[in-house]
């Protein structure tokens, strides 16, 4: 199933069930059918963002030099060959920048 934000600042955005709550985990929103993020928790939950996307690409880099026969490197090779959460973050961090500017609220659910 696919999870919808809207906003009235912007395009919406349509990401995957999994992605979905993921970010909300990230940005301190319960995942639910319906749920709002206000103009008041775009600056926080675009920072939280940012921080988990940096802790990712740390992480990406220090499996990159574990060399690939490493016995104990199944981990490692599972998060390179996943699509980096500032790819699958960017469109809801953009929406957030914008709802935040214009004092509006990102919906999902409706």
């Amino acid at each position: 199933m696919a999870i919808t934000f809207k906003s009235k600042t912007s395009g919406d955005v349509t990401m995957l069930d999994a992605n979905a709550r993921s970010i909300l985990r990230i940005i301190g929103k319960d995942f639910a059918e319906r749920g709002v993020i206000t103009p008041a928790e775009t600056g926080p939950a675009i920072q939280a963002l940012r921080a988990a996307i940096e802790a990712e690409q740390r992480t990406r880099a220090a499996d990159a030099s574990i060399p690939a026969d490493a016995p104990d490197d199944a981990q490692g090779e599972a998060s390179r060959d996943t699509v980096p959460l500032a790819i699958r973050a960017q469109p809801l961090i953009e929406m957030l920048t914008r709802a935040g500017e214009a004092d509006r609220d990102i919906l999902w659910g409706v």
